[in-house]
């Protein structure tokens, strides 16, 4: 009988530390946001999250105010949902809120690249000079050559005259394109000995691209960490195919590999990193450079085709550069080549990719509670916060959705960003005060994207080629803006759940 009491009291004993560190027992305290845990153990909102994250996270703003915590998937996030109480979090000091430690977690959990010592600020020394300044000059024009590959010398030999139109989904051309292209541009060209012959690069690349999209659209279930059995080998899959295309043995064998990814290899080498951790690198590289231009791009370019008053504006304004740099389009003329400095002289683009960033790009920007602190909103008020939680800040519900900030935020308005004079606008206001970040699409603080201006300049060059390059018009102009995937909300850009067909023909 005493056997079978000690047994009792040790599965009890069991389930009640299981259940604690499951979070079940855990109490609000004092000074602490509203808490939220969920009827699931462990589980928390996990699946409310997954299911429809602006949706339930608008829901708890509505019960709760501007912060709550709320239990997911064995952690406690607190959200932070005043955009004037953003910069505060974002600037604060990595001894209290850090996000390095998240991002490494997220990276192993996804790519199983296990991160070294001061990665970051080997990244981060590397963006500043391959991703900027002279570096970023070199990267775009490698961008522009691989766009030509793509998109233009398949047509450098046609006839002066009207052209036949071509028809595709809107969203597989986008994508597809700006994806293949910057991939060429970054991980370099097989060799050719000399010929000029893309026909391998091409054949290449459009597999890596189908490959590539197979493993996007499991992403979703791998960032919140419910993927399904039937899954789990088609990741393992996908990832070893990945890891053997972008091999450093495979880089050694190209031609034209950017400087970014060559230092980035040589610094891992350095640092003892085997192969395997090398292109476990590379691919997450992949994934951050080229997951999410292709689909910006198809956001703006739809929204131009709905808009013809914006996508007059946008071809005028190109035209006029073209003009102005000795390229003007002309029948049966040499195909354009859009430089840097060209994308320095375009404000109505500029004005239409940040109002495309606006409406489609959802990051949640997330940092780790590394001691015990408070939290100070902008109204005065004070919250606990514990160590070992996340805070999470959703800009694209509470900042680019507020009708405050931007009236009528749903809508596109290719023309919201620029001042009556043509210069572009970056003042915007809520309760009367000026916003210091209007815009966090590519995150913000010590974690801001360092390759934000060559993910933009890829998106620019891309939409600028389409414009002035070809007719373009939607098959059913009269077709509806589709409805975004949201299991991808907090993630990114947003995708479409569906296609949208579209028609384009050389213009000249």
């Amino acid at each position: 009988m005493t056997f079978w009491v000690s047994v009792l009291i040790i599965l009890v004993t069991t389930v009640l530390v299981v259940l604690h560190r499951l979070g079940t027992f855990r109490q609000r305290r004092v000074s602490e946001p509203p808490l939220e845990k969920g009827l699931i153990p462990w589980l928390g909102h996990a699946m409310d999250i997954f299911r429809d994250a602006s949706g339930f996270l608008k829901r708890m703003q509505e019960h709760h105010g501007n912060i709550f915590t709320i239990h997911i998937a064995g952690r406690y996030i607190t959200y932070v949902t005043d955009p004037l109480s953003f910069d505060a979090i974002l600037k604060e000091s990595r001894s209290k809120l850090d996000f390095s430690e998240f991002a490494s977690d997220l990276v192993f959990k996804i790519f199983e690249f296990q991160v070294p010592k001061n990665h970051r600020s080997m990244m981060i020394d590397n963006s500043s000079k391959h991703l900027m300044g002279n570096g970023l000059v070199g990267l775009t024009q490698a961008m522009m050559d691989s766009l030509q590959i793509l998109m233009l010398e398949p047509d450098a030999g046609r006839r002066a005259g009207p052209q036949e139109w071509k028809q595709e989904g809107l969203f597989q051309y986008c994508y597809n394109t700006i994806f293949r292209a910057g991939y060429l541009a970054l991980f370099g060209n097989l060799p050719t000995n000399g010929k000029r012959d893309h026909a391998q690069d091409l054949l290449q690349s459009q597999k890596i691209f189908e490959e590539f999209r197979k493993f996007d659209i499991l992403f979703p279930r791998m960032f919140h960490s419910v993927i399904l059995p039937k899954e789990k080998q088609e990741i393992k899959r996908l990832r070893y195919f990945f890891w053997d295309i972008l091999s450093s043995r495979q880089m050694l064998e190209k031609d034209n590999v950017s400087g970014w990814i060559r230092s980035i290899q040589q610094q891992l080498v350095e640092k003892g990193v085997p192969e395997i951790g090398q292109s476990q690198c590379n691919l997450v590289l992949l994934w951050a450079s080229q997951g999410n231009t292709g689909v910006v791009s198809f956001w703006a370019l739809l929204f131009l085709l709905k808009n013809p008053e914006a996508l007059k504006a946008v071809r005028e304004e190109a035209e006029g550069v073209l003009r102005k740099m000795g390229q003007g389009m002309r029948p049966g003329g040499a195909p354009i080549t859009v430089e840097y400095r060209m994308l320095q002289q375009t404000p109505v683009l500029d004005s239409v990719m940040e109002e495309t960033l606006r409406l489609k790009v959802s990051p949640i920007l997330t940092r780790a509670v590394k001691q015990d602190m408070i939290l100070k909103m902008d109204d005065g008020r004070e919250y606990a916060v514990r160590q070992g939680d996340l805070v999470c800040m959703f800009p694209h519900l509470f900042l680019n959705m507020n009708p405050e900030i931007y009236p009528d935020p749903t809508t596109f308005k290719y023309d919201r960003f620029l001042n009556p004079d043509g210069s572009r606008k970056v003042a915007f206001y809520k309760q009367g005060r000026r916003l210091k970040s209007h815009m966090l699409p590519w995150g913000g603080g010590p974690s801001i994207c360092p390759g934000r201006f060559f993910a933009l300049n890829e998106m620019k060059m891309f939409v600028f080629l389409m414009v002035t390059q070809y007719d373009i018009e939607l098959v059913d102009q009269d077709v509806k803006i589709p409805s975004v995937n949201r299991k991808r909300f907090g993630i990114g850009a947003m995708q479409p759940i569906h296609d949208v067909q579209f028609r384009y023909r050389i213009r000249f």
